[in-house]
C-alpha cells in the first residue's frame, strides 16, 4: 500500500510538472528569438554531455600540426562561421536568433569539454538545435571533425593574442596631429586649415593671432598671455585655458566675439 501511495505521489508530481511546463510554453509561445532560461540551458547541457558515449569521451585528437590547423581554419570559415562567427563567439545574425543560442566556442563551457566530447558533437550534431552533423559514414580519422576540434582549441589562444595586440596597440598609440596628414593630402589640408573647425583650438605660442581680443582690456578676470596654454573658439566666443601640472583649467573670463566684450566664463544660464 505504501509503495502504491508513493508511486501515486510521484505520478502526481510528474503530472504537475508537465502541466506547469505546458502552461509556461503556452504563455511564452514557441519563439526561436526567446532567450533560454539559465536552468534550461544548464539542464540541456548536462543531458547532452550524458548522451555522449563513455568510450568516445576520452578519445585523443590524432591531429596537431600547423598544416592540420590551417586546413581546419579553412573548413571552419566555410562551414561553421555563418553561425559561430569567424572568432567563434557566436555573435552572428543567425547565431543570435537560434534556440538555443549558438554557444561561444571560446568559453569555459566549451573549452572544458574533452577532445572526444567535442569530436562527438561535431560528428553527430545535437538534436533539437541548429547544430548539424558534420561526419559522414565514410569519414576516417583523417576527416575534418577532428581537425575542427584542433581549431576550436586554438580559438582561446587566438582571443588572448588579439587582446594582447589590442593592449600593445593602445599603449603605443599617440596623437600625431593634423600636420601629419599634410604630407599626403596637401590640397585638402590647406583648404581645411581655413575652416572654423581647424581653428577651434589654437596654441598662442604657435599662432600669434590665436588670441583675438586685447587681454589688457579684460576687467572681468584678468590674465596675461603667459597664462594661456590654448584658446578655444573663433566664431561666437573664445575661452582660455591654462596648464597646471598635466591638467588644463579654464580661466575666469571669455571673449564675446559678436559683441566684442568680455564676459564671465559662465553666464547665468550656464552655471551649475
Amino acid at each position: 500500500m505504501k509503495v502504491l501511495n508513493a508511486l501515486g505521489v510521484a505520478v502526481l508530481v510528474v503530472i504537475i510538472v508537465i502541466v506547469a511546463l505546458g502552461a509556461l510554453m503556452i504563455k511564452r509561445g514557441f519563439r526561436a528569438n526567446a532567450m533560454p532560461p539559465s536552468w534550461e540551458a544548464t539542464l540541456a547541457r548536462k543531458m547532452r554531455n550524458l548522451a555522449i558515449p563513455r568510450g568516445q569521451r576520452w578519445q585523443k585528437n590524432p591531429f596537431s600540426t600547423p598544416s592540420d590547423l590551417a586546413q581546419a581554419r579553412d573548413f571552419f570559415l566555410t562551414r561553421c562561421a555563418n553561425c559561430h562567427g569567424v572568432d567563434g563567439s557566436g555573435k552572428t545574425p543567425l547565431g543570435l536568433n537560434l534556440y538555443p543560442r549558438v554557444p561561444d566556442l571560446r568559453s569555459d563551457a566549451t573549452q572544458n569539454l574533452t577532445d572526444g566530447e567535442l569530436h562527438f558533437i561535431i560528428e553527430n550534431g545535437i538534436q533539437l538545435t541548429g547544430m548539424p552533423a558534420w561526419g559522414t559514414p565514410h569519414e576516417q580519422p583523417s576527416g575534418n571533425s577532428w581537425k575542427l576540434v584542433l581549431y576550436i582549441r586554438n580559438l582561446s589562444s587566438i582571443q588572448r593574442n588579439d587582446r594582447s595586440q589590442q593592449r600593445n596597440a593602445s599603449a603605443s598609440a599617440h596623437y600625431v596631429g593634423s600636420e601629419s596628414c599634410r604630407k599626403c593630402h596637401e590640397e585638402i589640408y590647406e583648404s581645411w586649415k581655413k575652416t572654423p573647425m581647424a581653428n577651434v583650438v589654437r596654441d598662442p605660442r604657435e599662432d600669434p593671432d590665436a588670441i583675438l581680443p586685447d587681454l589688457a582690456t579684460n576687467g572681468v578676470a584678468s590674465f596675461t598671455k603667459d597664462h594661456v596654454a590654448f584658446v578655444y573658439g573663433s566664431l561666437w566666443k573664445q575661452r582660455y585655458f591654462t596648464k597646471i601640472g598635466d591638467d588644463y583649467f579654464p580661466l575666469g573670463a571669455q571673449w564675446d566675439i559678436g559683441n566684442r566684450t568680455w564676459r564671465p566664463l559662465y553666464g547665468p544660464s550656464e552655471r551649475r
